[in-house]
């Protein structure tokens, strides 16, 4: 089994980086690579959880979440994966460092075909994994700051004028 890992400091609050992970429909929004992405089924969050997406590339990717934390993270399973890649599991974790998220990505994978499948995998499948997964946590930490930023701005009190001695 391949592992790749991809780690990234985002300057926002842990909850609100949970909040656009726990959207878990919600990937195209923010993954650059995702055309589309919806939920399927009667789940909205936790394991068993759905979801369907398109690829820029046109492939379609389903998966389904198999372990789930609220505000820590989850993993998920790819039902269907792009080929020659089997087994492919993804497990997202978010930690808190110095009152800015950490997310930290691990992909695991197979490959098929035995030794033809490894040289394509040594050739060519990890680096497009690693750039898909680096794409990824910057498009979702790019999403959320922005988000925070504004939320940090629409909160803002107007100014007010400090008072005029009178004449």
């Amino acid at each position: 089994m391949r592992k790749l890992e991809e780690r990234i400091v985002i300057e926002s609050t842990r909850q609100a980086v949970w909040d656009v992970m726990a959207d878990f429909g919600s990937a195209a929004d923010w993954a650059p690579g995702m055309r589309r992405s919806s939920l399927r089924g009667e789940l909205k969050t936790g394991v068993g959880t759905y979801r369907v997406m398109r690829h820029a590339w046109g492939f379609r990717i389903e998966e389904i979440v198999t372990h789930w934390t609220d505000c820590c993270g989850y993993s998920f399973k790819l039902v269907k994966a792009p080929f020659p890649m089997r087994d492919v599991c993804e497990t997202w974790v978010l930690n808190e460092e110095d009152s800015r998220a950490q997310l930290t990505i691990t992909v695991s994978y197979n490959m098929r075909f035995g030794l033809i499948g490894a040289l394509l995998d040594a050739v060519l499948v990890r680096f497009v994994v690693a750039r898909e997964m680096h794409q990824g946590i910057w498009g979702l930490k790019q999403h959320v700051e922005t988000r925070s930023a504004k939320n940090r701005s629409n909160s803002k009190p107007a100014r007010s004028t400090p008072n005029m001695p009178a004449d």
